[in-house]
Formats: C-alpha cells, sequence, structure tokens
C-alpha cells in the first residue's frame, strides 16, 4: 500500500514558502553578479586583443 504524502499545516507551508523565495533571489542575485563577471571578463579580453593587435600591427610596421 502506497502512502500519501502529509500535506503540512499552514504555518509550515508559509515557513516552506518564505525559504524558497528567500533562495530564488538568492539565485537571481548570484546569476546577476555572474552576468556582471562575465561582461567585466569579455570586456577586458576585447581590450587584450585590441591591444596585441596594435602592438603586433606596430612590430611589423617598424621592422619593415
Amino acid at each position: 500500500m502506497t502512502t500519501q504524502p502529509r500535506i503540512p499545516d499552514p504555518e509550515t507551508a508559509k515557513r516552506l514558502l518564505a525559504n524558497l523565495r528567500r533562495s530564488r533571489l538568492a539565485m537571481e542575485a548570484a546569476t546577476l553578479e555572474l552576468e556582471d563577471i562575465t561582461m567585466r571578463l569579455e570586456n577586458d579580453n576585447r581590450q587584450y586583443r585590441k591591444l596585441r593587435n596594435l602592438v603586433l600591427f606596430l612590430g611589423n610596421t617598424f621592422r619593415n
């Protein structure tokens, strides 16, 4: 015989729902922070490539 899951009392349900909401907000905040870090890293990478290309260009210019 299978047992049905027990429905929590209203206070427990309220507490669990509040915990889920806090967890969701924390996940959203972490996601936003990771997106910000990713954007900064992508920007740093673009700047590095621009500088590297400039150095290579100038190096080739002065060799000729």
